[in-house]
């Protein structure tokens, strides 16, 4: 049973690489996957970068942290 899978879907592989449609339709689709995964990996570069653009001292800026009220009783 499990070999008579593997020889259907072998075949229907077979069918599917002679068929020009197909080939189109996964050139497309591999074009596309290209694609969005480089947005992604673009918008990741400008976050990364627009975090890294800020120091500490701008972080804390206007924050007197050696003097801070202390809340434990």
């Amino acid at each position: 049973m499990l070999l008579d899978k593997l020889e259907r879907i072998n075949r229907l592989r077979k069918e599917a690489m002679n068929n020009p449609e197909f080939l189109k339709a996964a050139q497309e689709h591999q074009k596309a996957l290209e694609h969005a995964d480089k947005a992604v990996n673009e918008a990741k570069k400008r976050q990364y970068k627009s975090r890294a653009a800020r120091s500490l001292s701008d972080i804390y800026q206007g924050v007197d942290v050696g003097q801070h009220e202390s809340t434990h009783h």
